[in-house]
């Protein structure tokens, strides 16, 4: 799905636009230049589909060199292996995310009890995977004529990166994860990371961006007014609320 001449949707789950795997995240394929980067991969349960929607748009595999994960919940890193190992692509993660991601450990991604409580099939294993780069917030990546800046945005869960994508033309996409939604809305779980005062400082920092789209990891994303629906959830804050939570 071309969302302009940048940016695909190549994944999306029952939490989106019911596509791929049902717990799919939205996956996002970035293009520039002849090259192309993946925004997180989904569970792992559709790469096959991942694959063949990245060749329907009339690339190859071998022009993803770069995936970059906005956190390492099992929606959105547990395709990372297979995907690097059909591309050759590097691996980005947060720094403090590698050990984790390394060893695929369940329990510290929360997998256990999301299984036990049928968010994923109780067979589903997460694969783990060695990640070629480490993320710190403010680094700068390219692909091809985009610039990439990483933002630590944890509070979803300990890990969250956001990416902000420039492009030559002046416009700004924001690649936000699991950190806030369409109409400013957040993911609010009881996991063992989730932090809502950490979330609350993300989104602020967020919100001093100038944003022309506003891209998820789940449902929609916002196509134009991006500011505007960072600025909803900023706002509930600042009021002493609590932002609409997207698995009410």
């Amino acid at each position: 799905m071309k969302i302009n001449e940048h940016i695909y949707l190549i994944a999306s789950g029952k939490m989106g636009f019911d596509w791929t795997h049902p717990s799919d995240c939205n996956v996002y394929l970035l293009h520039s230049n002849d090259e192309l980067a993946l925004i997180d991969t989904g569970t792992g349960e559709s790469v096959e589909n991942i694959c063949q929607h990245i060749e329907m748009h009339g690339f190859s595999l071998d022009q993803v060199t770069k995936i970059f994960l906005t956190h390492i919940h099992a929606d959105h890193a547990g395709g990372a292996e297979m995907l690097r190992k059909k591309t050759g692509a590097k691996v980005f993660v947060a720094r403090d995310a590698y050990t984790i991601l390394r060893d695929g450990n369940e329990d510290k991604i929360d997998l256990t009890t999301a299984k036990q409580n049928g968010f994923y099939p109780v067979n589903y294993k997460f694969t783990p995977c060695k990640a070629d780069t480490l993320i710190s917030d403010g680094d700068h990546f390219h692909v091809g004529s985009l610039t990439l800046q990483a933002i630590d945005t944890p509070g979803h869960s300990a890990y969250d990166v956001s990416f902000l994508v420039q492009s030559v033309a002046g416009h700004s996409f924001l690649f936000s994860g699991d950190t806030v939604f369409y109409d400013g809305k957040i993911s609010m779980l009881y996991t063992h990371d989730f932090q809502l005062h950490s979330l609350q400082k993300s989104i602020d920092k967020l919100a001093n961006y100038q944003v022309d789209l506003l891209l998820p990891g789940h449902y929609q994303p916002a196509l134009s007014n991006a500011k505007h629906h960072l600025k909803i959830a900023q706002n509930a804050f600042s009021s002493m609320n609590i932002p609409k939570n997207i698995v009410e």
